[in-house]
């Protein structure tokens, strides 16, 4: 079975999960291979952007079946609630970046988050 990918080098939208519990909005994506060092996490009171740079050598393989690639990925999602940039966080782990951010009908502004 052949399956699309995106060309290497160019950025992949990963899938993503958006929910809110406990007055607080958190969106959640897996991007493999990614290292907080080289993931860039702005969080808007409006909207998310994400760019991750991914390593992990895949030039030199022999694939026998590819379903999956690491390369960069770049996610720019507008929030269904407002969010307070200020209190904002992220965390990565096991692959998976979620970032968490306090729900506020005033939030405003826009914050680098550092990533966890």
């Amino acid at each position: 079975m052949t399956r699309a990918m995106s060309t290497p080098n160019s950025n992949q939208r990963p899938p993503v999960n958006v929910y809110a519990a406990s007055g607080q909005l958190s969106v959640a994506l897996p991007i493999p291979g990614a290292h907080a060092d080289h993931t860039q996490v702005t969080v808007a009171a409006d909207r998310i952007h994400v760019l991750a740079e991914c390593k992990y050598a895949q030039d030199q393989q022999h694939f026998l079946q590819r379903e999956w690639q690491v390369g960069a990925f770049e996610l720019d999602l507008q929030l269904p609630q407002r969010v307070d940039p200020e209190r904002s966080k992220a965390m990565l782990n096991l692959g998976v970046l979620t970032v968490m951010a306090p729900i506020s009908e005033d939030g405003q502004g826009e914050r680098h988050v550092p990533v966890e």
